[in-house]
């Protein structure tokens, strides 16, 4: 299979997607403020693996703090 440039929804535009820009930018603060990401996964609804991405800007990177 192979993906065509452009065909992949990212960030909200994805249809399973929970978080908005602004959840995004919540939750890094929150990061920064000393929650742990077992506590961001909890508020937040997603994975603890996912919670540290975005923390980490591996996903969600276009969104600017």
């Amino acid at each position: 299979m192979t993906r065509h440039a452009g065909s992949f929804k990212t960030g909200e535009q994805n249809y399973a997607a929970i978080l908005t820009p602004e959840l995004v930018r919540k939750l890094r603060q929150l990061q920064r403020e000393g929650w742990s990401y077992r506590q961001l996964a909890a508020e937040f609804d997603v994975d603890e693996k996912h919670a540290w991405r975005i923390c980490k800007r591996m996903v969600w990177k276009w969104v600017d703090d």
